[in-house]
Formats: structure tokens, C-alpha cells, sequence
């Protein structure tokens, strides 16, 4: 999700009245100010964005986790647990989180809290869970939230709608939104970006053309990490290729998780060039491993 993390970003930035509406089920609530959340203490993930807002005369902190998939590297609860009483520390005023999952398969299994010990001796802490595939489409449709109009073809379509037919209702309520023209590229462009987690990516084709993505100020930024990402993949293939020639009695596969860690292009060109020269196996790994 990395290379899509500025769009949602900027959605949550943008729009955030709107998922502000969504997280707490009522319009009676204002944001406030963005806060920073880069200055926080703890490994933030870049889809993490924090509000203050003004919810029943109360100013409360609502802390936004948006996720594609499941949570990989630790388990959401604690996750969610560490950064609301980050904030909570920090700002010393109530903190509500949502997890927002996209993906139609994500979430399933996220209890939505984290509890042990009793009333006595103990924790609980719940957080608000909402997977976009068990909203109703329609529902959302109907109102046309612009910030909301890039995820809503991954809700649930009215019953006995043929998929195309809803993501094809989806393009034409987005084309009609009333936004400016970069807006409205970004809104494509991220309809089509996560919308592939639901739909065959080459359906878009066919209703949003490239035109219509590239007023978007994300576009070349997109196209461009992809570029850099093939050529990544590349470099790492190169030196796996390297690797399974000269050392064909070596298990060259555990290698390839540390080297999808690397982001430097160079770093990758100077392990290719030890993959090619180093004498032995063990000595390509040490300069890995260094």
C-alpha cells in the first residue's frame, strides 16, 4: 500500500469532515485542526492520520488507520492501543480510533479491542472497526460525500446489481461530483487505485480514461514509483539470478525477503556487482548482512 499511502493521505486530509462523520455515525461533528502525526514517539505507519474535533461540545482526538489488508507486523489491537495512549499521553484528552479496512477480505478477524483482567485489575479498550465491503453502497451513493466517492465501489452493490453495472454507477456519480478539475483527477485516480482490490484493474479501462487520471497532482508520482518499484524488482531478480549461477548448491531464497527491504537503487547495483565477484556464498552474505 506504500506507494498509494499520499492519495489516502490526502482524502483523509481533504475530506475529513466526512470520515470524521463516518467514524462517529452523526454530522454533529467538527474537525478542528490536523495534527502532526510524525512528532509521536512510537513506529507510526503512513497511513495514520490524527484530528482534533468537537463532538458534543467535547474536544476529543480521532486517530484514523486506513489498511488495505490485515496488519502484518503486529496484531491491530496493539497497534491501535500503542498509538491512542501516545496521544492520549501527549494531548490528555479522550482519543477514538477507527480502522478503516478496503480491502474486501481485511478485517474480518479484528476483534476491535484489546482486553484483559476484570473491572478490578485490568484493560479494556475498544476502537471503532468498519470494513467497506459490509456498508451498503447505496447508502453512500445516494449522499455523494466526495471524500467517500473513490471507496465506495468497494461496498457492498445493491442486491441483484451486476458489479460492472455498480462500479460503472460509481464513475458516473464521481464524474459528476462538484469539484475542481485536479480534484476530480485525484478522486479517478484513487477509484481506480483501490478499486482494483475488488475489481479486475482492467475493467477501469474502460470508463476512466488516462486523461481523465492525469490532472490529478498524484499521477506522475504514481507512474513514477511504479517505474522505480519495476526497476527494484528487476535489480533484485538480477542478483538472485547471479546467486543461483554461481552457487547452485546454496539456498539462495531466504535472501530475497532482505532484499525486497532495500529501497537504495545503488544498494542494490553493489550487491549485484558482489553477487558476480564475491568467492564464495558466505562472503555475499556478509556484505548483505553489513
Amino acid at each position: 500500500m506504500a506507494q498509494y499511502d499520499e492519495i489516502i493521505k490526502h482524502l483523509l486530509d481533504r475530506f475529513a469532515e466526512e470520515f470524521a462523520r463516518l467514524a462517529f455515525k452523526t454530522a454533529d461533528v467538527e474537525v478542528i485542526a490536523k495534527l502532526d502525526s510524525e512528532q509521536q514517539t512510537i513506529k507510526v505507519h503512513r497511513n495514520d492520520m490524527t484530528f482534533r474535533v468537537r463532538i458534543q461540545n467535547e474536544e476529543v482526538i480521532l486517530h484514523i488507520e486506513a489498511q488495505t489488508d490485515d496488519s502484518k507486523d503486529k496484531p491491530m489491537p496493539f497497534r491501535v492501543l500503542a498509538y491512542a495512549s501516545t496521544l492520549m499521553l501527549r494531548y490528555e484528552i479522550p482519543v477514538y480510533s477507527m480502522v478503516l479496512y478496503l480491502g474486501p477480505h481485511a478485517g474480518r478477524k479484528d476483534p476491535g479491542g484489546y482486553r484483559f483482567g476484570d473491572d478490578t485489575f485490568g484493560l479494556h479498550h475498544k476502537y471503532q472497526v468498519i470494513r467497506l465491503a459490509d456498508l451498503e453502497g447505496e447508502t453512500f451513493l445516494e449522499i455523494a460525500p466526495v471524500g467517500l466517492l473513490p471507496f465506495i465501489p468497494l461496498m457492498k452493490p445493491p442486491t441483484g446489481t451486476d458489479p460492472e453495472a455498480w462500479l460503472q454507477r460509481c464513475i458516473e456519480r464521481t464524474q459528476a461530483a462538484p469539484v475542481d478539475n485536479q480534484t476530480r483527477g485525484t478522486l479517478f485516480l484513487a477509484l481506480s487505485t483501490f478499486g482494483s482490490l475488488a475489481y479486475d484493474p482492467n475493467v477501469f479501462q474502460k470508463y476512466i480514461s488516462e486523461a481523465m487520471m492525469q490532472e490529478s497532482p498524484f499521477y506522475q508520482l504514481i507512474i513514477q514509483r511504479g517505474i522505480e518499484q519495476g526497476a527494484r524488482e528487476v535489480s533484485i531478480e538480477n542478483i538472485l539470478s547471479a546467486l543461483t549461477i554461481r552457487f547452485p548448491h546454496s539456498d539462495i531464497e531466504p535472501v530475497r525477503p532482505t532484499l525486497e527491504t532495500i529501497l537504495s537503487r545503488d544498494r542494490l547495483d553493489e550487491l549485484h556487482r558482489v553477487a558476480i565477484q564475491a568467492t564464495n556464498f558466505e562472503a555475499f552474505l556478509q556484505v548483505l548482512n553489513a
